[in-house]
């Protein structure tokens, strides 16, 4: 996949996408692979962690990814507005239930991954907590530290809140698989499955062959804490390896 400068992004028509560079970045691996999963075509650029990324902030008003846009709407960075857009771009083949119940499980699950204080958010305070603790942090860490409001409080709660997210996870595939069903929720693959396949990458980095990091960031993404390492049930990594290799492109690219 070809990588577009975002000034040349901006003047394009049609379905644009901007990852996060050189990261496996969740939210953005997930809105790209649903956009393949729905046979959209789009076009891709890059936010260069860390950089100050002027294109990008003076079109889409954020220095982060992802980022999304179609024609000449409003560039979205929220991911359940990405998810909204790519369903109506493409209801063909839809990744929120039709069913009213099965539809607000979904969005819940995925809200608990996503959203503000889950899943993603709270790995990222345990990501950031070595170096912020050193008394020395590394200026990118620093910066991005003090962009997801960093603070004690949360830190403090980071590892106990994942937990229970994995373990409500758990509980859900499991419930799930005892109906002989095979996906997070109802009977067919939803967005909450392309959720969790991407958010466990930084979990588990799977092999450098299917994620290639720098060597620097797969080293970071192996502080686990034991309780959370623990809630890692096979249960849940033989869900993400089958969804993974079954609807993500491997090599990520990033």
């Amino acid at each position: 996949m070809e990588f577009i400068a975002i000034e040349d992004l901006i003047k394009r028509d049609g379905l644009r996408l901007v990852l996060v560079a050189g990261t496996p970045s969740p939210w953005g691996q997930a809105a790209k692979a649903m956009m393949e999963y729905k046979g959209l075509d789009f076009a891709c650029g890059a936010q260069m962690p860390g950089g100050d990324n002027v294109a990008l902030v003076a079109w889409a008003g954020i220095n982060s990814g992802p980022v999304v846009a179609w024609n000449d709407e409003p560039p979205l960075n929220r991911w359940d507005d990405i998810l909204f857009l790519l369903e109506r771009l493409a209801p063909n083949k839809r990744l929120l239930p039709e069913k009213r119940a099965d539809r607000a499980r979904a969005l819940g699950l995925a809200y608990e991954m996503c959203g503000p204080l889950g899943l993603g958010w709270n790995r990222r305070l345990s990501l950031f907590r070595p170096a912020m603790e050193s008394g020395q942090p590394p200026a990118p860490v620093l910066s991005m530290a003090r962009k997801y409001n960093y603070n004690e409080s949360d830190v403090a709660l980071a590892d106990r809140r994942q937990v229970e997210t994995l373990q409500l996870l758990h509980a859900e595939l499991e419930a799930q698989r005892a109906r002989g069903c095979a996906y997070f929720v109802g009977d067919t693959l939803t967005a909450v499955d392309f959720y969790w396949a991407a958010f466990s990458t930084i979990y588990l980095l799977p092999p450098p062959e299917d994620v290639p990091v720098a060597e620097g960031f797969r080293a970071m993404f192996e502080l686990l804490a034991p309780e959370v390492k623990a809630a890692l049930t096979p249960l849940l990594m033989e869900h993400r390896e089958r969804v993974l290799r079954a609807h993500f492109k491997l090599p990520m690219e990033m």
